[in-house]
């Protein structure tokens, strides 16, 4: 199954129990997939030239010779997350089209066909409709005339609590100018967002599946790996900002507009929409 990580570049311990408990392989040879793993990872966190470049086809010859083992392919998806955050859009879909095309699980194959469904997204309409977790209709087609915040993210995510407060900052000081949030919770146990919602005093809509996180159908859809995930929707409904951070320090590299200055830009535009 696909693991939702909660953070693209999480310590290396904690992704390889994840990798750990889906492993289909017998122990001795789990032992080598790992080391050549961990091989990668080392790869991944360094400062060398090209180190994701190489980082990607290593990944591509480990899953030549363990095809079955789910982990290779979670590389893969943090190579296009990483790809997409340093604005290499070229190679972040190269890498989700050869995945797509790929003789790999299908699972792999829905999420890297929503990552290219998002990429071609910015400065198109967004549909997005759901019944909240409150029982409210949720139609993003019909809040035109409003700046709208899509924030994936889960109760139990440590990152998503600290974009979270300022979030909900953002969502007080600017929701009578028309700026509104909603929530695509990817938690699995509803009392958990239910708790940190009624906690947090936190009133905008939320879509819950009941699903395990691996299958929401909108991290499928828009090809959401790493949680908290923002996309920022203008007044007539087009998607403007992709990946967005109210953390200035998690913005992507190249994005020198700030969280409040976006929302701020948007609230002021006039359109017809």
């Amino acid at each position: 199954m696909i693991t939702l990580l909660q953070n693209n570049d999480q310590d290396a311990a904690v992704r390889n129990n994840l990798i750990g408990a889906d492993s289909p392989s017998d122990p001795d040879d789990f032992n080598v997939f790992m080391e050549r793993d961990k091989q990668l990872m080392q790869l991944w966190n360094s400062d060398s030239p090209n180190a994701i470049d190489r980082f990607v086809e290593g990944t591509w010859r480990l899953i030549e010779d363990f095809p079955a083992e789910p982990g290779a392919y979670q590389n893969l998806m943090m190579g296009m997350e990483r790809y997409e955050r340093a604005g290499a859009f070229r190679k972040a879909r190269e890498l989700a089209g050869r995945l797509s095309d790929s003789p790999v699980p299908d699972e792999f194959k829905k999420w890297s066909r929503g990552f290219l469904n998002r990429l071609a997204l910015p400065g198109k309409r967004l549909s997005l409709q759901f019944t909240a977790v409150d029982g409210r209709e949720v139609d993003l087609t019909k809040m035109r005339g409003k700046v709208v915040l899509v924030i994936f993210w889960g109760a139990r995510c440590g990152p998503c609590k600290i974009e979270l407060p300022r979030v909900q900052a953002a969502w007080e000081k600017h929701h009578a100018q028309g700026f509104e949030v909603i929530g695509i919770s990817c938690d699995s146990v509803k009392s958990d967002l239910e708790e940190y919602l009624r906690r947090h005093k936190i009133s905008w809509p939320q879509y819950f599946g009941g699903q395990r996180r691996t299958e929401n159908k909108f991290t499928l859809e828009f090809g959401i790996n790493g949680i908290p995930h923002m996309l920022l929707v203008d007044k007539a409904g087009n998607l403007r900002f992709d990946n967005v951070r109210a953390n200035a320090s998690g913005q992507s590299k190249g994005d020198p507009i700030h969280f409040e200055e976006k929302i701020s830009t948007l609230l002021a535009e006039q359109t017809d929409y």
